[in-house]
């Protein structure tokens, strides 16, 4: 594989572009299994995918199921059950808004608020641990380089508005 520091251009088909793809690719996994790590010692036993909703419910603010399904692109029934799981640990709490029983609003407890910022903490510290040995300059720029990347959408090829992803 090429090291950073030579930026030479590739042609957009042929081993240059899988070789970036599956380095992409194993730094990926790489990093995730460190999320995975940090959420095995600290998340009492809850999944990355109900961490998911947490971190989405942080960002939302108090939100409606429905919602909350929308962002994670997951049924409503299977929101519904990790919502069952994360209200018995008590790291949400679901009431209802107004006159209408049917509509359920979620909201982050403390202690979710807590466990998302300890996940968070331990991850970011392990990365860093991870990345120390490459340089700041490098790090700059494969940092300029994946944001160019996320921009592109794959289904059209042009950019995206910032914060329209799902």
């Amino acid at each position: 594989m090429t090291a950073l520091s030579d930026r030479s251009p590739r042609s957009a088909s042929g081993d240059g572009v899988i070789a970036f793809v599956e380095a992409i690719d194993a730094a990926q996994s790489m990093l995730r299994a460190i999320g995975d790590h940090a959420l095995n010692d600290l998340g009492g036993g809850i999944t990355t995918t109900q961490l998911r909703l947490l971190d989405r419910l942080e960002r939302l603010g108090e939100s409606r199921l429905i919602d909350l399904a929308d962002a994670l692109s997951i049924a409503p029934s299977t929101a519904t059950r990790l919502c069952d799981t994360l209200a018995e640990r008590q790291l949400i709490v679901r009431h209802r808004r107004g006159r209408d029983r049917r509509e359920l609003q979620i909201i982050l407890t403390d202690g979710g608020t807590q466990l998302l910022e300890a996940v968070r903490r331990r991850t970011v510290s392990e990365w860093a641990q991870a990345v120390v040995r490459i340089s700041g300059e490098d790090r700059d720029y494969v940092a300029r380089v994946l944001a160019d990347i996320s921009a592109v959408s794959v289904d059209s090829g042009t950019a995206d508005a910032p914060g329209l992803s799902a």
